[in-house]
């Protein structure tokens, strides 16, 4: 289904997908913040990160936000729709 040009009053299923995304740029950004503060190479896979490492709470909060996302996306591909 392609999205049309003109807003038809419909949610359109991209947005979704764009919101998963969204979602996945904004832990994957936390996650290399992370990394750098530590002075870890940027294509670590598993990594435990210092005490004082002020991004890891963000990881988790973009973590949970993402798989949240997901979710919804797969329930039915629309992403924050509330009835």
């Amino acid at each position: 289904m392609k999205a049309r040009r003109s807003h038809s009053g419909r949610i359109e299923p991209k947005k979704g997908l764009e919101a998963v995304d969204e979602a996945g740029r904004v832990w994957k950004a936390a996650y290399q913040s992370a990394l750098k503060f530590d002075d870890m190479p940027e294509d670590t896979k598993f990594a435990v990160f210092s005490d004082n490492n002020p991004f890891v709470q963000f990881i988790s909060l973009a973590f949970e936000e993402y798989n949240k996302r997901i979710q919804e996306y797969k329930a039915g591909g629309y992403v924050g729709l509330r009835l």
